[in-house]
């Protein structure tokens, strides 16, 4: 059972990753895993005027537990140079072509910030 789960939340990584190329952000990658050390299933994207980092933590299971999920996406953002921590959760019912559909988490303040940097102020 391990395995399978594992193949679909791998599964879910990559489809996120591809997404995020075909997006134009064409430098986004899986990190290799590291155990205690994760900084998030998707790197590599960053902002232009400053290089901060966002760490992208995707989940695809039925059984939500937000609150356990984005405090581990905001410690693994943390471990990549204080990133912004973004959860994606796959949303029940919707196939891969449905993937922009997804559920994007992030805390109230980082979503602040993100708006002010772009100007919505």
């Amino acid at each position: 059972m391990g395995n399978k789960a594992k193949a679909k939340g791998t599964s879910f990584e990559v489809l996120v990753r591809d997404y995020l190329i075909n997006k134009g952000f064409i430098h986004a990658h899986r990190p290799a895993l590291s155990g205690g050390n994760d900084t998030g299933d998707v790197n590599g994207l960053a902002r232009k005027s400053d290089m901060r980092k966002v760490a992208v933590q995707c989940k695809n299971q039925k059984a939500f537990q937000l609150s356990q999920w984005l405090n581990d996406t905001v410690e693994q953002a943390k471990r990549l140079g204080d990133a912004v921590p973004v959860l994606v959760v796959k949303r029940a019912g919707k196939g891969e072509k449905a993937l922009g559909e997804s559920y994007a988490v992030l805390r109230l303040d980082d979503l602040v910030q993100l708006l002010e940097d772009a100007g919505f102020n």
